[in-house]
Parts: C-alpha cells; sequence; structure tokens
C-alpha cells in the first residue's frame, strides 16, 4: 500500500470517527462564542508548543498557527469573510488536535500524533481558497 493510500485510508477513518464527529458538534457550539474560540486557540497553541521540536512537530504548530490566525480574526470580528461550514470544519480540527484521545491516542509512541497531522494537513489543503483568501486580507488590511 502507497503511502498516499495510507494517508487517504487515515483520513477517512478520522473524518468517520465518532471523535471527529464529536469534534463537529462542539466546534459548532464554539464558534458562536468568541471567549471559547479565544480559549480552544490558547490551548492549541499551547499543545503545539509542548510537543517539541523538529520536523513533525514543526509542520503540526506551523498548520495550528495557521489556522489559528483565521479563528482569532474571526472571533475578534476582525474578519468575516469565511463560510460558516469552512470555519467549523477549521475549529473542529483545533478541538480534535487538543483532544489527547482520539483516533491514535496522543499517548501512542510515533503513531499518537498520525491523525492530527492527517486531519490538520488535509482541512488546510481542502480550506486552501479560504485560507489564501484570508492570508491576502491580513496583508492588505493595515494598507487600508
Amino acid at each position: 500500500m502507497s503511502s498516499n493510500n495510507q494517508t487517504d485510508n487515515l483520513i477517512s477513518r478520522v473524518l468517520n470517527s465518532i471523535f471527529y464527529k464529536s469534534s463537529l458538534g462542539k466546534a459548532s457550539r464554539i464558534s458562536k462564542n468568541s471567549k471559547s474560540l479565544l480559549a480552544l486557540l490558547r490551548n492549541a497553541l499551547n499543545k503545539s508548543k509542548d510537543l517539541g521540536v523538529g520536523g513533525v512537530f514543526d509542520s503540526i504548530r506551523t498548520k495550528v498557527v495557521t489556522i489559528g490566525s483565521l479563528v482569532k480574526a474571526y472571533a475578534s470580528g476582525e474578519y468575516r469573510d469565511i463560510e460558516l461550514k469552512s470555519l467549523i470544519i477549521m475549529i473542529a480540527s483545533l478541538v480534535y488536535f487538543i483532544s489527547p484521545i482520539d483516533l491514535l491516542p496522543d499517548f501512542l509512541p510515533f503513531l499518537g500524533y498520525a491523525d492530527d497531522i492527517a486531519l490538520l494537513t488535509f482541512v488546510l489543503q481542502n480550506m486552501r481558497e479560504e485560507v489564501e483568501k484570508f492570508e491576502l486580507w491580513e496583508m492588505n488590511k493595515d494598507i487600508n
């Protein structure tokens, strides 16, 4: 089995898991409350910092910061040019990430973060247009 098939299989398993479905439900509630959004971001950033440094950990941190920047701008009311469905999917990926018990529990050596990385990567790839639109807004916001 190629690594692409393994990744696709893992993503499929994550998206169909009770853990991700629970994250979506929580994300819907969290999306309506700025304080909850900011608390989620704090938890996700803290977890990404506590993971370690190098390779995979730097990759996770970059993904969390990218999604987090957009969600923070949304929570503050600065940025609202995003479809609610896309926002909820991004929030769900952070909820899933901070949960230590998910499809592959975080305490499993080497494997524990594979599902988190796969989900964050999948979300960023599928939300590329939303992220690019946000990054463009972010670059231009100080000009106007």
